[in-house]
Formats: structure tokens, sequence, C-alpha cells
């Protein structure tokens, strides 16, 4: 798997660039990154981890809207610890 590249385009918005898939954008709210205590971490950086761990598990979801990445938390119980563990 080819790392993504994530770049922040606004406060809460990003673009994920995967080989082979084009650009897909994301958002992740502030009281999202807040929530997870990583205070100092560059929220590309929360942004970047939050795509790859779903990129482990199974995937993006297809389409043209734009992803929420804190949604992942309410879909894989161990997302926040995996998370506050990969940046802590």
């Amino acid at each position: 798997m080819t790392d993504p590249v994530v770049l922040q385009t606004g406060p809460e918005s990003f673009q994920v660039l995967l080989a082979g898939r084009g650009r897909i954008e994301a958002t992740l709210a502030h009281h999202t990154r807040r929530g997870l205590g990583l205070h100092g971490v560059p929220p590309v950086q929360i942004a970047t981890e939050m795509v790859r761990f779903l990129l482990e598990r199974d995937g993006l979801p297809e389409g043209d809207e734009p992803i929420a990445l804190g949604a992942a938390a309410g879909r894989y119980p161990e997302f926040v610890e995996e998370i506050r563990g990969r940046l802590g």
C-alpha cells in the first residue's frame, strides 16, 4: 500500500492524494481533534494517521462527498486509542 499524501486546504478540510485513485476531500472537525487530546500535534499529521488507519482496515469510501474522518470513531472501537498511540 502506498502512503497517502494529505494536504491541509482549510481549518478543517484536507485533500487526500492516493496513487491510482486521485484526490479525495476529507474533513476533520476541530472538536474531534481536541477530543483526541493531542495538543501540539499539527492537524495534517492527525488527519494523515486517520487516513492510514482507514486504509489499513477497509479503505476509504468511494464517491465525491467529503469524508468525515472523525466518523471512524463510531465504526471502530479501537480508533481513538490507536490514533493517540500513533501520535502521542
